[in-house]
């Protein structure tokens, strides 16, 4: 018997499945689960007369297509372990892309790569020096008598954002998986029968591949799948996705709805029908409040609930989710005096003329997952106490893999997260990475929060970030804007002033795709911090605080 992710395969159905975006922007191509079996099946076949045992790791690739559900599944049916790779569309400079494919193949050793041909360029090389086959056209049909192997230990091999440094192999086991899109079909509520799926999200991420693919198929539900640049060109697309085939259900990090904001017009929304939409799960960056407000009163005349809103909180060591807001839960917000952001010391509500930031709760722990907040002994403190947050449960991956079949720092089933938040009444409220965060004059002052002011005020937000160190002798919010003006520095920097951040402001301009992040669109702020350091000349200083004598 085949269960949790794979259970779809027992009894595929011919009439549910997965419909693929067509590039004439409006078309879908169905292919039924019963379809996908027998594609599935099929690679499993080719893969092992290609030379891949039980064991091996099957590098994946391909873009959002049942290619890819055939290499996924087929490679567990394989009895190998799938790992997925993003495509060099996510990277500038393809140079960078084969050195990040080479790092991949160190990592994972894989036996076979599944792909498509126009990634052959940019990958034969390095396949060769590997030993590594190269895998295109996958048949449709398996062989006559062809017997699945037994699944394997290991579910996939997932890499985190690398947010905070390189991207990092995560070995994350089947039961993990099992376990935690069971979790998330509990905590949603989730009904196949009455509930539709979509997603515009990459595969190579954690929400894109674990929430919004397996999650959906291990129900055999309806989904419709976009790729991203198909959303990111035309994002009202997703939204008519919604209204037309009355989905229920989807997931989103928060720069899309930002996306959407920029783009869609509320002319655009007046001939939607969103009613049916009861969960959008909002994730993997700090959740904006103001963001959601204005997202729902876009929507709202399409009939869109607010309280579809779950905001969630996971990462990929963690399979994917760790908290989230329940549907019968309110929206919970706090808004708290930013000098009291310091780990090991109370949160306060703001009063008075204290600088604030709001926070919106990211719920409460999925069933079996434990999520505490620890000081810097690794000792649990009190609720609204700041610390680090620290994960247990049956989705936390077994470790990380530094070579193949070598798994360093195994977790142990405990995971820190290096993430900073605190807990209210039972709910999370993340605040930041510890690693992203300077104290000044003893409080503490998180990237998140100095970005957020500088995006609001920014005429360039999708081009604009904020980086924090220490730089010529002062702690520093460092702004860059790709090809700034000095109208546009002026505005930020008098904006974080007004703010009362007690840091240095330097607003930079530097050139197009100078800002890196990783492949699900989150600032790359370490490696960006290291350039700048290194290469000052690639930017220029349009607007800086201490030249105003206003640097403390």
């Amino acid at each position: 018997m085949m269960a949790g992710v794979l259970g779809w395969l027992e009894e595929p159905s011919s009439s549910h499945g997965l419909r693929f975006a067509e590039d004439d922007g409006v078309g879908w191509e169905f292919w039924s689960y019963e379809r996908l079996a027998a594609l599935s099946l099929a690679t499993a076949a080719h893969l092992r007369a290609s030379g891949v045992d039980p064991g091996d790791v099957v590098l994946i690739g391909c873009p959002t297509s049942p290619r890819f559900i055939g290499a996924f599944f087929g490679a567990l049916l394989a009895g190998a372990t799938p790992s997925v790779t993003a495509l060099p569309t996510a990277f500038d400079d393809p140079s960078v892309y084969r050195r990040h494919f080479d790092h991949l193949l160190d990592l994972t050793g894989a036996r076979a790569v599944v792909t498509v041909p126009q990634l052959a360029p940019f990958v034969r090389e390095t396949l060769e020096a590997h030993g590594c086959a190269l895998l295109f056209d996958l048949p449709e049909t398996p062989p006559a008598g062809f017997t699945p192997a037994p699944p394997p230990q290991t579910a996939v091999v997932q890499f985190s954002s690398g947010s905070s440094g390189p991207p990092r192999a995560v070995r994350i086991g089947m039961s993990a998986v099992s376990a935690n899109v069971g979790a998330i079909g509990e905590w949603l509520g989730f009904d196949a029968e009455r509930d539709r799926c979509a997603t515009w999200l990459p595969l190579h991420h954690d929400m894109g591949l674990v929430g919004s693919l397996l999650f959906p198929m291990s129900n055999a539900a309806d989904l419709w799948l976009m790729r991203p640049e198909q959303f990111i060109g035309r994002p009202l697309r997703w939204l008519r996705t919604v209204s037309e085939f009355g989905v229920t259900t989807a997931a989103t990090p928060m720069f899309a709805l930002g996306h959407v904001l920029r783009r869609v017009r509320p002319e655009d929304v007046e001939k939607l029908d969103l009613a049916r939409w009861r969960t959008l799960i909002v994730g993997a960056e700090r959740v904006d409040a103001a963001v959601l407000d204005a997202f729902a009163d876009l929507l709202a005349p399409a009939g869109f609930d607010a309280g579809a809103f779950l905001p969630a909180y996971g990462l990929a060591e963690a399979t994917l989710a760790v908290t989230g807001r329940r549907h019968a839960e309110p929206l919970r917000t706090m808004t708290v005096d930013v000098g009291s952001l310091a780990p090991g010391s109370p949160v306060r509500s703001a009063v008075g003329d204290a600088r604030t930031t709001t926070f919106v709760g990211c719920g409460r722990p999925l069933a079996g997952t434990e999520a505490t907040v620890v000081d810097d002994d690794g000792r649990r403190v009190a609720d609204g106490v700041l610390g680090e947050i620290v994960v247990r449960g049956p989705g936390v991956a077994d470790g990380y893999l530094d070579k193949p079949y070598t798994v360093s720092e195994p977790f142990g089933g405990v995971l820190h997260t290096g993430d900073a938040g605190f807990r209210m009444d039972g709910e999370l409220f993340v605040v930041g990475r510890l690693g992203d965060s300077v104290k000044q004059f003893g409080q503490w002052v998180f990237a998140e929060d100095v970005e957020r002011v500088a995006l609001s005020v920014s005429a360039r937000p999708s081009r604009t970030t904020c980086l924090l160190g220490h730089l010529d002798g002062h702690n520093t919010a460092v702004v860059v804007v790709e090809e700034a003006t000095a109208e546009h520095a002026e505005v930020i920097g008098q904006a974080l002033r007004r703010h009362g951040f007690e840091l240095r402001v330097l607003v930079l301009s530097a050139p197009s795709r100078w800002i890196s992040r990783t492949t699900s669109g989150k600032p790359k702020r370490r490696a960006m911090w290291r350039r700048l350091l290194e290469h000052r000349e690639e930017t220029v200083v349009c607007w800086d605080s201490a030249a105003q004598g206003l640097s403390r």
